[in-house]
């Protein structure tokens, strides 16, 4: 790693996060075990599959792009490379030998292939596998076989551990047998733990491992690269401020047309505001099969809300509120007159903490309930 020189062209997505990485390569004190955490959607994995390729890359740059290495690293096809993320278990009789693609069955293995060659094209895609609720301690354990083989003659092995805070499912057991790799690393061996949620973490993981933390990406960076994947500039620029620095929202809302957002978001208003007990009932009893079948769709419905009772505090407080737009304005304007004493910081509170209940398996049906008895109270100012 002596002698590498700085990237000609600095990294786009998260310049400041990248110069420090590049400091870190250059001054050759690579540690074993890094932590990158912040945001949902601020490049955190799109970064770590750089930084892993800028440990193996044979160019003179810290990340040329170009050599053999670089562009298996691409494909995320690299003798070097590991990527572990939550995975499903659809075999019951499992023993701590049984291989991870046999436990996950044939059609999550095909998935599985196809979203990691997806993701090789590009960074920024999730890897999300159907009922994937927890990273299977089987697949630490192969990862542990793996590492403590003969140690590389050229480059770093480089683990790359996607949505590492499902380490903690359950009885923790992945934690734990991860926490045992960390403890005794193998040479020339990089684990980098990529999480939304590091709370969720052990803190004898975080302690472990060197904290890299994440800003929400500039609109103008999410704009773009929308652009760049054919979006308009007026709609990119709406996706972009409403994707609030998260560019897999950014990559969710391209789905839809700008109209069909604004009208999702009032009737999710709606149905929230409106007291009626059967309406609740619906609205509960939907939302808690969709977070079963569709945790991302439920997540984008409150969002929504939340983005319309911001909108309507900005609005009050006499602030920019740059998603305001033609009769929509004029909706938000008549909502907070009806609500003169709301508090929308509690509001958007709450809305947070049932989004969040999603990854501490929480019932979701009492968490809804709560949510809508709290919102009431928040919007006459009450507690």
């Amino acid at each position: 790693m002596v002698g590498k020189k700085m990237s000609r062209e600095p990294y786009i997505y998260q310049k400041h996060v990248w110069d420090r990485l590049v400091k870190i390569v250059t001054s050759n004190r690579i540690g074993s075990a890094y932590l990158f955490s912040g945001p949902e959607g601020s490049a955190k994995e799109a970064t770590a599959i750089s930084f892993a390729a800028a440990l193996n890359c044979q160019g003179e740059d810290v990340l040329c792009g170009t050599c053999s290495s670089c562009k298996r690293f691409s494909s995320l096809q690299h003798e070097h490379l590991h990527v572990v993320t939550p995975l499903p278990r659809v075999k019951d009789s499992v023993n701590r030998d049984t291989d991870v693609l046999t436990i996950i069955g044939k059609n999550n293995e095909k998935l599985l292939t196809d979203l990691l060659q997806e993701k090789g094209k590009d960074p920024f895609l999730k890897i999300k596998l159907p009922n994937a609720n927890r990273i299977l301690i089987n697949s630490i354990r192969e990862l542990r076989k793996k590492l403590y083989l003969k140690s590389v003659d050229e480059g770093v092995k480089t683990v790359l551990i996607f949505d590492a805070h499902y380490l903690s499912i359950g009885d923790g057991a992945s934690a734990n047998a991860l926490l045992k790799i960390l403890e005794e690393p193998p040479k020339k061996t990089t684990l980098i733990l990529v999480t939304d949620h590091k709370a969720l973490l052990l803190p004898t993981i975080q302690s472990r491992c060197q904290q890299i933390d994440f800003p929400p990406l500039a609109d103008d960076l999410i704009k773009a690269y929308l652009e760049s994947g054919g979006v308009a500039s007026k709609e990119s620029e709406f996706y972009a401020i409403l994707s609030d620095g998260n560019i897999q929202r950014a990559k969710y809302l391209q789905k839809r047309s700008v109209k069909e957002i604004l009208i999702e978001m009032k009737e999710q208003v709606e149905t929230i505001v409106n007291s009626n007990n059967a309406d609740w009932r619906k609205y509960i009893n939907g939302m808690s099969r969709l977070v079963r079948s569709n945790s991302d769709e439920f997540k984008f419905k409150l969002f929504l809300a939340q983005t319309w009772f911001l909108q309507t505090y900005r609005l009050k407080q006499n602030l920019h509120a740059p998603l305001l737009q033609g009769g929509f304005t004029e909706s938000v304007s008549s909502f907070s007159t009806s609500f003169p004493k709301a508090d929308y910081a509690a509001i958007n509170s709450s809305i947070e903490d049932t989004i969040n209940s999603i990854d501490r398996n929480f019932y979701m049906p009492l968490q809804l309930t709560n949510m809508l008895i709290d919102i009431q109270h928040h919007l006459q100012g009450t507690n």
